[in-house]
């Protein structure tokens, strides 16, 4: 790593350490320093463990690589003004997905599904294994945009559908498209981009008042949506599904 690029990294790492300190407290942050020194403890290890197993295998039917835990710290180029509000990009995973979805029932032939915060395409590859109308990845870090194109194609020639767009761009700003949605998030950004995508997402239904659903995975921020006028769905271990009244 040149002089450039660790200043760039330590200056990211800092702005991140203020935000959760502020957020969170000291404590927090002092867990998660832990946690980056791989101090977390067991049960912290064995969810480690079986994330890893759980990517490998994924990875392994589909010969993509989607998996593991990339810190944005380490990725350059980041669009937008909300570097230091986004967490470390951590796949999908593939079972409590699929729960999801089944749980949801939806008419998913009538829906677009956009992943805000798509990292390397996990998420989409799982979409894809639905009949949506469209699939489409948004992410703030031009790397994992690529990466998750190439997963994309390279699914494509197992058989996954590749009409899947992936595209650079900001969550909190990104123009979604017309028609019935389910909006996907995997805690990728911290409260107060959280806050932002919300505000965002009710401001579009209020422009186009169709079907509108948001997946929040492990929901840290959930108040974020609900202090903004969303209403629960539904919900299960680990993600709720919020919407708006038409």
């Amino acid at each position: 790593m040149n002089k450039q690029s660790l200043v760039g990294s330590l200056s990211f790492h800092l702005q991140r350490a203020l935000v959760v300190r502020s957020e969170f407290g000291l404590r927090e942050l002092m867990v998660r320093l832990l946690r980056r020194l791989g101090l977390g403890g067991r049960e912290l290890a064995a969810w480690q463990k079986r994330k890893m197993e759980a990517d490998a295998e994924f990875d392994r039917k589909f010969g993509t690589d989607t998996g593991g835990v990339q810190n944005l710290a380490d990725e350059h180029g980041i669009v937008g003004e909300n570097a230091k509000h986004g967490l470390a990009h951590i796949a999908s995973d593939p079972l409590q997905f699929r729960l999801i979805m089944d749980t949801l029932n939806l008419p998913v032939s009538e829906y677009t599904f956009v992943d805000l915060g798509c990292g390397k395409g996990r998420a989409l590859l799982l979409a894809a294994q639905f009949p949506f109308k469209s699939i489409i990845g948004v992410d703030f870090v031009p790397s994992f945009v690529e990466a998750a194109r190439t997963n994309v194609n390279i699914a494509a020639s197992q058989g996954i559908r590749g009409d899947i767009e992936v595209v650079v761009g900001d969550a909190t700003q990104f123009i979604l498209p017309s028609g019935a949605l389910l909006i996907y998030l995997y805690n990728p950004f911290d409260s107060r981009v959280v806050g932002k995508v919300a505000r965002h997402l009710r401001e579009s239904h209020q422009e186009d008042r169709r079907p509108l659903v948001v997946v929040y995975a492990n929901p840290v921020h959930l108040s974020e949506f609900t202090s903004c006028g969303w209403q629960f769905m539904t919900k299960g271990s680990g993600w709720v599904a919020l919407t708006r009244q038409s």
